[in-house]
């Protein structure tokens, strides 16, 4: 049973898709846990099942997705076990979303005013048209918007990339949920927009003590953000701890490779960033080992022969890894 402190503790999540060549295995075992008041981090390259994980808990997996096993404890209710009109009712007023590419979520036929509306009185129908109006006007004002009036009268595709984000976030946060999930919110916004929007997610936490499930593929933007960290590859988890512990103590060959990928600002450019060698691995034939045997230069026989267990190396920090001794981790 997850602890008070812990507001989401997701368990050996496996989630599959149906296709033609077999079995997708998209996750194979999703464990990490959000607790509250933080901003919890999953960070992975595309593939790793980051994503899906979100979408399961949340029962919003594409056609042909299907969760084999696992537990999604929240507010000491299973979410993996709820029927979709138990979870209709949790999505959007104790957990939101906001999705990757703001303006495709959006729809381009209505104003911005008539989408927040709607998205308020969906979750509260005894709110009335006046009152979600003024709510949401005041919603886009806590968002940083100057002039909410004029954006709740216009339609999406009149919007840059960073407004309709903000838009988004607006919507999510409409109900006042105690988590939010980011899916790479700022994918597909220019560098000053993302640091807008990062700060705004790091303000509204502190403000609101709201927890925050970030999914992202960037460490950079981890380190800005995250309390706490978990590193996925290939639909396992790979290393989880604190985000000084999986910065400075890293454990894990492919978390090493993910940090030792990062542009550093003192770096004059004279040599070329770390890159790892091979390609990811095929999810309807996953390798009888740890799935990342195939490219880690650190692999030996017992890494291709069978899967690692995840150890405690204390402090909430643990890795899956044959390298990784208990109470300790291997000099890689």
């Amino acid at each position: 049973m997850a602890g008070n402190d812990v507001l989401l503790e997701v368990k050996g999540l496996k989630v599959s898709f149906g296709t033609p060549r077999g079995a997708v295995k998209a996750v194979s075992d999703g464990s990490f846990s959000v607790r509250r008041g933080e901003v919890t981090g999953i960070v992975g390259e595309s593939g790793s099942g980051k994503s899906v994980s979100a979408y399961a808990v949340l029962g919003l997996l594409a056609p042909g997705g299907r969760v084999e096993a696992g537990t999604a404890l929240f507010g000491g209710r299973d979410l993996l076990a709820l029927g979709e009109k138990e979870l209709r009712s949790i999505r959007g007023s104790e957990i939101s979303m906001v999705f990757q590419d703001p303006m495709t979520a959006l729809d381009p036929l209505f104003t911005v005013g008539s989408f927040l509306t709607e998205v308020l009185r969906s979750h509260s129908p005894k709110t009335g048209r006046k009152e979600a109006w003024e709510k949401s006007a005041k919603m886009l004002s806590v968002m940083g918007i100057r002039d909410p009036g004029d954006v709740m009268r216009r339609y999406p595709d009149s919007l840059s990339g960073g407004m309709c984000q903000r838009v988004m976030i607006a919507a999510a946060l409409l109900c006042d949920p105690q988590l939010l999930i980011a899916d790479e919110p700022t994918t597909a916004l220019d560098v000053t927009i993302q640091e807008e929007i990062l700060s705004l997610i790091q303000r509204l936490k502190e403000e609101r003590g709201m927890s925050v499930l970030f999914i992202t593929h960037d460490l950079g933007v981890v380190a800005r953000l995250c309390d706490r960290v978990t590193v996925m590859y290939g639909g396992f988890v790979m290393e989880s701890g604190s985000a000084p512990q999986i910065y400075e103590e890293a454990a894990h060959p492919y978390t090493k490779a993910l940090l030792s990928a990062i542009p550093r600002l003192d770096d004059k450019g004279e040599e070329p960033l770390a890159a790892l060698e091979g390609e990811p691995i095929d999810p309807i034939d996953l390798p009888r080992g740890c799935v990342f045997a195939p490219r880690c230069p650190y692999c030996f026989e017992d890494c291709l022969r069978t899967r690692p267990r995840t150890l405690d190396l204390g402090g909430g920090h643990s890795a899956a890894c044959h390298l990784v001794k208990k109470g300790g981790r291997a000099d890689v």
